[in-house]
């Protein structure tokens, strides 16, 4: 029971568009809003780099990071790195998909691959999920991958780390706080 609640707890990790699964599906079909201190475009790459105290929304999705680079292919499939300063965070929040709840990430930096559907999450991660605005869930670790085609995720933890984690981690592990089915409905 407990591998089948921490796998819908990551099933939202999605960047940038939605899991098929779990997110908002009309959020695949929004525009990206984004702003910035500064943007700019290579239309001939089809690179965009964005700086400064980013915010990019696309539906239920909000991204907030201190730069975001967003590279697409020539099928349309983007790759986009999220990344913060020293001191700052990756921080993202998406709805689930025909229910009140909420998954938020937070990681030094954040890499997703539209094409391969494959999100990473590196540095300090910490991901939640929230009914309403009640807390049911929540994961960290150093490193989280995600692999939205196969719901298969693995967290992993630095052994040669000396500093603790958020959330009172010990160094070298992972921690998850998983509520009981039905936690936080109604």
């Amino acid at each position: 029971k407990n591998h089948a609640l921490i796998k819908i707890l990551l099933c939202s990790l999605p960047w940038l568009c939605a899991s098929a699964a779990q997110a908002e599906l009309a959020d695949r079909n929004k525009p990206m809003h984004i702003e910035a201190d500064s943007m700019r475009y290579d239309d001939i790459n089809k690179i965009t780099n964005a700086t400064g105290r980013v915010i990019g929304t696309k539906g239920t999705m909000v991204l907030r990071a201190d730069a975001v680079e967003i590279r697409q292919d020539a099928q349309g499939n983007s790759t986009t790195v999220a990344t913060s300063n020293a001191g700052n965070q990756v921080f993202m929040r998406q709805k689930r998909e025909g229910l009140n709840e909420f998954f938020e990430a937070q990681a030094n930096r954040i890499e997703r691959d539209e094409k391969t559907l494959i999100t990473n999450l590196i540095g300090k991660v910490a991901m939640r999920r929230l009914v309403g605005n009640t807390l049911v869930d929540e994961l960290h670790g150093d490193r989280l991958v995600y692999n939205e085609a196969t719901e298969v995720y693995s967290v992993t933890s630095e052994p040669g780390a000396a500093v603790a984690q958020p959330g009172g981690v010990p160094a070298g592990r992972v921690r998850a706080v998983i509520g009981p089915a039905g936690a936080g409905t109604a």
